[in-house]
């Protein structure tokens, strides 16, 4: 009787300390694309994630403060009058993430095991590429955006293990604007490893995958591998100094091959990257500077190529400007593209700029809360 009432005394304060202290926090980010490119004009809603979606994203979160549990929801809102989207169907994204080893150890522990359902997203590997551009050339993902679940475990920073997937989905139909189902179902699994200080290592393969590599055939698989340098943290330099390569394969009727490397660094008033990218057979650059001169001030360049083989060049350059007060940021995208592949980094607000060729005036605001 003594270890059943000793037991739950231990159960009782485990519970108590993951319900102890809840944080709420969300962001609600929005803009509006003005865009002329010759005679054309066009305007639109523009996203978070940084697409011609017509869409504006609400993102809401609750954790408790000993890292027991976390839940997010995220809202992609879209509005009318868009020419963008045929289709335009508002979805609602979710998940719920417990960690099963510090609620049986306690918060102290160097040990961690992610339990996580995913409703309506997908599941995204680990990953060591630092992804400065944040564009993602180095990410795969599971297939469909349907109901998922995956365990992640770790110990301390050194090293964490995924496993996840679903049997079959139910994939959201936006035409019907509802689940239909039995599709296809996938598996992933992936690991990071930081040995030293300064040096990540990833890998990651899944059964079906995205087709995330641009010219890639089919979605029958998909792998990747990843390693970043911190140079700086491994030498102690004064200044930040670091490369970064990754690998990611595409199984399908034929294998497309993605391969992205980076070098970046920069002092305490600039830091910048270079990017060059081998997306299957389309070659790309992407560069981009910010400037940190004014406390709570954005201000950034970048440009680069879509694709050096186009005959239009398929290059851009762009800046966003902008300034953050009291949770609000207030940003202001400008940008040229030449041809009709444009994605480059964004800013602060938005880690993509607008796809569209042409001259374009993007006001955003990013509401913190």
């Amino acid at each position: 009787m003594k270890k059943v009432l000793v037991s739950l005394l231990v159960l009782a304060l485990a519970v108590s300390g993951a319900f102890a202290a809840v944080n709420f926090s969300g962001n609600l980010v929005t803009g509006y694309v003005l865009n002329w490119n010759g005679d054309a004009f066009k305007s639109y809603i523009f996203g978070q994630d940084n697409t011609d979606t017509n869409s504006t994203k609400l993102n809401l979160g609750a954790a408790d403060d000993n890292g027991y549990w976390s839940v997010g929801l995220e809202g992609e809102i879209y509005l009318d009058g868009s020419a963008q989207n045929d289709v335009k169907q508002n979805r609602v994204m979710g998940d719920l993430t417990v960690d099963l080893a510090k609620i049986i150890a306690g918060p102290e522990s160097d040990w961690s095991a992610q339990l996580s359902l995913v409703a309506f997203d997908r599941i995204t590997g680990l990953r060591a590429y630092s992804n400065k551009s944040g564009l993602s050339y180095d990410r795969i993902r599971t297939a469909e955006q349907g109901l998922w679940t995956s365990l992640t475990i770790g110990y301390t920073d050194l090293v964490q293990f995924q496993i996840g997937g679903a049997p079959t989905l139910s994939v959201w139909d936006k035409g019907a604007n509802k689940l239909t189902g039995d599709a296809k179902g996938d598996f992933i699994v992936s690991a990071l490893v930081k040995p030293l200080d300064g040096l990540s290592v990833s890998a990651g393969w899944a059964l079906v995958g995205n087709k995330d590599v641009a010219t890639a055939a089919g979605a029958d698989g998909e792998f990747n591998a990843a390693v970043d340098v911190n140079i700086a943290k491994l030498a102690g330099l004064d200044f930040d100094l670091g490369v970064g390569v990754a690998d990611r394969i595409n199984f399908g009727s034929e294998i497309a091959n993605g391969l992205a490397a980076q070098v970046y660094g920069g002092v305490d008033v600039a830091s910048g990257y270079v990017e060059y990218v081998l997306d299957g057979d389309i070659s790309r650059l992407h560069a981009g500077v910010d400037l940190n001169v004014v406390e709570n001030m954005i201000l950034n360049l970048y440009g680069g190529a879509g694709d050096f083989s186009a005959e239009n060049g398929n290059w851009y350059v762009g800046g966003n400007v902008g300034y953050s007060v009291s949770g609000i940021t207030f940003q202001l995208n400008l940008q040229y593209a030449a041809g009709d592949y444009m994605t480059s980094k964004g800013g602060d607000i938005a880690q993509g700029a607008v796809k569209a060729e042409g001259f374009s005036v993007t006001p955003m605001l990013k509401v913190n809360f």
